[in-house]
């Protein structure tokens, strides 16, 4: 049959619809019975796509800072191709795991039809094609992540189908046809970096064995059509990369010690080279296996004496192309120190086809019956795998469907922290030591179902944070009976745990047993940050009603007030508070939003009405003059940056440097960071980012940030050369990934602060980031010539010439 054969080409298609339909019933089918709590990972990726699904509510494909928040969104090697490929689904379907599954429906489509086509052009024998979609359907490994939601088996989609344009694309010399390749295989590179950026290595050596072959035979149009290629890919993916490079390659260096952590074998040990071939058995199952080996041997048994074992059935250029791809998979693979069959999931298609190839190498109705035996065989392991069938002891259970959700109760918990604040966004402070069902993966996804109302968050486990993390949260869960953890992690973990189930300012809100008789207990802060609750009047004009506050303060010290705002929701909601103590001599600001931007009830909810606002919070006094200090306050509309001046009541207080502060509640985060960049002026960063990682823990969203920026921009309009608020600003802007708001920012302080060594070498560190190593040079010879026995300067000066060299590389 000719590959272009279209009558028995619609033939195919009917038999890889009904593959894919017995893929859909199988997966539906495990699904329907399955009730249980996604583990760490799964709760990790699920909660992602809900905030992709979230952020696709508002799509706007014209705004640049949509854009913006949505590759903001994953700042790590989990790259956001599944997760917005999840949406759709969530938007048709509802927002669970089940439903979140149903894109692996579509992989499946991709896999089966990529895998055919691939064998089709290959082996030009359509036997060999579809028996590799049934094996596509029929691996138990396949069969397993068919029925998970990560992110390997959409990387595994996107590689075969770039990987079937690749082999299709090089040989390929009809101008319209081959055009069209060259822009499929663009988008496919870019997907797959869009999809994990070590996805690469699974397409690397062919890639580069092609690239070879067109130099040398000086095929032009091809080299040009690589280029272009090559563009497409960087233009589908570039944004994501240039926007969170840094954090992704530093997030998966620290994945990779995962491994090391986990006794993985390192490649420097014979284990290490065994570690994915000796599961090879269990993850396409033995009958297949051993079939397809025992038909090889037999084959080359057959025509042993024969000079034409090439020529008879031996696609020999086919093998070589599939046999090359596999072992450079498994060779780069296997030098990673983090292993798991997952990590080698896109190398299954290619498997499939081997096999397939193999599996059909001779024709008789005695080896029919044996192929349709292990078939049948492959089958039944699968259904054992994903089913409790024990057929097959040895070869079952590896992924069963259970009924956790009934069994552990975190829907109610959850139910009980938004009842409690109907009018809040909530952050849970997850104690507990990590089970697979209960940590804060579990209970964060749980809280992103209940329309993004509430964040569960890992505390500390450092013992001097401990006091700290007591103090930041509303909402804390512990769990009875936890087992022991060595060291200070767990130690700090014990602590806090005491901390909170004895605090007279906590109170138990609610406990629920676990299977095994233990319990989890959710406890509350008696006397929260803030209060929302809805008033009877129809007054909505937004009002500071009442500042209650000492009348003496004290210098250098944390200072309990309160605040009374009242208003309708969404001007609440959309609102910072520019707050000034001020006299003739000195001032200080105690800026933030309204509820300190935790005023939320849900993704669509914009109550009518008008609402009161209590805050109960601390304003830091610097060191000032001391003497008495007024009260003046603004209201910064967020949605159009509007200013308008609040009538508020006469407040006036005394600044004295004695006496002592008995109680007063945690500082504003904004506050916090504040403090943060007078150390980041002098060039202190050891503090800085472990504080800043506690930060984003108790303001999971980093609403704080974004109230930096409003205040900080409206008040540098009046105040230019105030340092402080400058190098907050910086902070604001470094951890929002701002590059461009950034450099600018710090052009400005050169001239405010041209003296101070670290000014420049922060604005050199941008441009590297931003990859303008020459602009960085001349950066880093000021900064040099004010201090040069800075310890990073030799190597940000190294890192400078490697970039400046990097384009000539390229070119």
């Amino acid at each position: 049959m000719s590959y272009f054969d279209h009558s028995q080409r619609r033939k195919d298609y009917i038999i890889l619809l009904i593959i894919w339909l017995i893929a859909l019933a199988i997966d539906r089918a495990w699904f329907f019975l399955d009730e249980s709590i996604p583990f760490y990972d799964q709760s990790a990726h699920l909660t992602t796509a809900l905030h992709h699904y979230r952020i696709f509510q508002d799509f706007n494909i014209f705004s640049g800072n949509w854009w913006l928040s949505l590759w903001q969104l994953t700042p790590s090697y989990r790259a956001p191709f599944v997760y917005i490929c999840t949406v759709p689904f969530l938007m048709l379907f509802g927002r669970g795991f089940d439903q979140a599954s149903l894109v692996n429906l579509l992989y499946t489509a991709i896999i089966i039809l990529s895998v055919y086509h691939l064998g089709n052009y290959l082996f030009k024998n359509r036997k060999t094609s579809i028996t590799a979609s049934i094996f596509c359907l029929l691996f138990p490994v396949l069969g397993i992540m068919r029925t998970d939601y990560l992110l390997d088996y959409g990387l595994t989609a996107i590689v075969i189908a770039t990987f079937t344009v690749l082999t299709i694309w090089k040989d390929s010399y009809t101008n319209f046809f081959s055009w069209g390749l060259t822009i499929i295989l663009g988008i496919g590179i870019g997907l797959i970096l869009l999809a994990k950026p070590t996805g690469f290595i699974f397409i690397l050596v062919p890639s580069i064995w092609t690239l070879i072959s067109f130099i040398r035979k000086r095929k032009l149009i091809k080299l040009i059509q690589t280029c272009l290629s090559l563009m497409i890919a960087w233009f589908i993916c570039g944004f994501w990369y240039s926007l969170n490079w840094l954090t992704i390659i530093t997030s998966a260096l620290n994945a990779n010690q995962v491994g090391r952590r986990e006794g993985d074998p390192s490649f420097t040990t014979i284990a290490g080279w065994l570690y994915y071939p000796q599961m090879i058995p269990e993850s396409v199952g033995l009958p297949i296996l051993c079939v397809s080996i025992g038909i090889l041997l037999v084959y080359l048994i057959k025509y042993k004496f024969s000079t034409n074992l090439i020529s008879v059935n031996f696609q020999k250029s086919a093998r070589i192309w599939l046999l090359v791809t596999l072992v450079s998979s498994y060779i780069i693979c296997s030098l990673g120190t983090n292993k798991d069959i997952r990590f080698i999931l896109p190398c299954f298609p290619i498997i499939s086809l081997i096999l397939a190839d193999l599996f059909n190498l001779i024709e008789n109705i005695y080896f029919d019956r044996l192929r349709l035996a292990a078939l049948g065989l492959t089958l039944i392991i699968l259904l054992n795998n994903l089913f409790p069938l024990p057929l097959i002891q040895a070869w079952g259970g590896k992924h069963l469907p259970n009924n956790d959700v009934s069994k552990y109760p975190l829907d109610k918990l959850i139910n009980k922290i938004t009842e409690t604040n109907l009018y809040l966004r909530s952050t849970l402070g997850v104690i507990p030591v990590s089970t697979p069902q209960v940590n804060q993966f579990t209970l964060d996804y749980f809280g992103t179902l209940a329309d993004f109302r509430v964040y569960g968050r890992k505390l500390t486990t450092k013992l001097s944070e401990v006091e700290q993390d007591l103090q930041y949260l509303s909402w804390y869960v512990t769990r009875d009976n936890e087992p022991e953890e060595p060291g200070e992690r767990g130690e700090a973990k014990r602590k806090l745990k005491s901390l909170v189930e004895s605090s007279s300012d906590l109170k138990l809100q609610g406990d629920w047993i676990l299977p095994g008789g233990d319990k989890i207990r959710l406890y509350h802060r008696k006397n929260p940050q803030v209060v929302v609750e809805k008033l009877n009047n129809s007054n909505s004009v937004i009002s500071l009603e009442k500042v209650t506050i000492p009348q003496q303060l004290i210098l250098d010290k944390n200072n309990p007030v309160t605040y009374q705002i009242t208003g309708s929701w969404d001007d609440l909601q959309n609102s910072i508070l520019l707050l000034k103590w001020q006299n003739n001599q000195s001032s200080w600001y105690h800026d933030h939003a309204i509820g300190l931007g935790n005023l939320y009830c849900g993704i669509k909810c914009h109550p009518e009405g008008t609402f009161q606002v209590k805050e109960a919070l601390a304003t830091f006094i610097p060191k000032i003059p001391v003497g008495k200090y007024q009260l003046s306050a603004l209201y910064l509309d967020t949605r159009n940056n509007k200013v308008t001046p609040l009538n508020i009541p006469d407040t006036i207080v005394n600044v004295t440097d004695v006496g002592t502060v008995e109680k007063s509640p945690a500082l504003d985060l904004v506050t916090r960071t504040s403090q943060l960049a007078q150390e980041l002026q002098q060039g202190k960063l050891n503090n800085i980012f472990g504080q800043i990682d506690n930060f984003n823990q108790y303001d999971p969203t980093q609403d704080y940030l974004k109230q930096i920026d409003f205040a900080a921009n409206y008040h540098l309009q009046k105040e230019p050369n105030n340092l402080n608020l400058r190098y907050t600003l910086v902070l604001s802007q470094l951890l929002q990934r701002q590059a461009s708001k950034l450099i600018q920012n710090l052009i400005e302080l050169t001239k405010y602060d041209a003296q101070n060594p670290y000014t420049w070498l922060y604005l050199a560190v941008v441009y590297l980031y931003n990859f303008q190593p020459a602009q960085a040079e001349e950066k880093l010879a000021i900064a040099e010539q004010l201090k040069p026995d800075i310890p990073e300067l030799k190597t940000l000066k190294t890192v400078t010439n490697i970039m400046k060299f990097l384009p000539l590389i390229h070119f």
